[in-house]
């Protein structure tokens, strides 16, 4: 999932506060999450768009195949299922692809403080880097929650950059997501999942 639209798979996934903190990701065996999807892709004479729908599940805690304890956690996008596992530590939350990844991505740098940056991952032909940018109230189909955190997560390589916006909210976990691109000088992509219904044990 080395890029974050991979949310799908990025997985999305992000995870939230320890150390005191409110939980903006809660991982706890059975935790569902449920989003629609839309995208709009713009050019001068039309627009196209796409809906979709997207269900993430905490399914087990389990361990990695050099003993570190994470959660299992399952994002199904339209029929397609990706699996992941997630780590919570004092510091970080912690991406891997699978049980023998051994380089996990950074999704959140704890505790989240208005303006702290982080390194999502870093390749030789790219890079991506997290964003605390602060407190908002977010309404999405499930409801308005307030202290959402926005974090921004900027993707580069020599060819250009984006940035997507996700809204984490406290004991929910991720409440929105929002991408805005320029395919080319005549035609824009927007990407936004909104959540629809959760489930917290």
């Amino acid at each position: 999932m080395k890029k974050l639209l991979v949310f799908v798979p990025i997985a999305l996934l992000i995870i939230g506060c320890g150390g005191g903190e409110k939980n903006y990701y809660p991982l706890t065996e059975g935790n569902t999450w449920n989003y629609r999807t839309i995208t709009n892709v713009t050019m001068p004479d039309t627009t196209i768009s796409d809906t979709g729908s997207v269900k993430t599940e905490i399914t087990v805690k389990t361990t990695l195949n050099n003993g570190t304890e994470v959660y299992e956690q399952i994002m199904t996008m339209d029929g397609t299922a990706d699996t992941s596992y997630v780590q919570d530590t004092d510091d970080y939350i912690l991406s891997y692809e699978d049980k023998a990844d051994t380089e996990p991505d950074t999704m959140v740098a704890l505790p989240l403080e208005e303006g702290k940056t982080w390194t999502v991952l870093k390749d030789s032909a790219y890079t991506e880097t997290g964003k605390a940018i602060g407190k908002e109230s977010v309404t999405v189909p499930a409801g308005t929650y307030d202290d959402c955190w926005k974090i921004a997560y900027i993707y580069a390589d020599s060819a250009f950059s984006e940035t997507s916006f996700v809204y984490l909210a406290p004991d929910i976990g991720m409440v929105k997501v929002y991408e805005s691109m320029e395919i080319d000088t005549n035609m824009t992509s927007e990407f936004t999942m909104e959540l629809e219904s959760v489930t917290i044990k």
